[in-house]
């Protein structure tokens, strides 16, 4: 009989070489979500940025009653995705001088395969 995994999930030591690169936010459907950039490499050993969406917080339990209590608590948001879309990024900087990255999303198409095939 196989384990009903629903609602649990497991964290480990990253053992990669993943770097936190970028934060801030995205606008995604007129919600804002607080945003990562993890540098790491893809499958083929290519250098790439992929974005987190944060989900949640987990602090420790500072009340914790016994053995069974839980070590650390926090809320997760559910995240409901509903298809998938396409992201471009700009380097930019500001008036200031600071370097950041402009993002804009549109709706998938065909169009994305053949534009990232072409540029790469």
């Amino acid at each position: 009989m196989q384990r009903d995994n629903t609602n649990s999930g497991i964290m480990y030591k990253n053992t990669d070489d993943w770097q936190i690169v970028q934060q801030g936010k995205l606008n995604l459907d007129g919600e804002e979500h607080r945003i990562i950039g993890v540098k790491r490499k893809n499958k083929d050993g290519q250098p790439m940025i992929e974005i987190y969406r944060a989900m949640g917080t987990l602090k420790a339990n500072d009340d914790k009653q016994g053995d069974k209590s839980p070590d650390a608590k926090g809320v997760v948001n559910k995240i409901m995705d509903k298809g998938a879309m396409t992201i471009s990024a700009w380097k930019e900087k500001s008036e200031k001088g600071n370097a950041y990255t402009s993002l804009k999303l549109r709706e998938f198409s065909n169009e994305f395969n053949q534009d990232t095939q072409q540029t790469t």
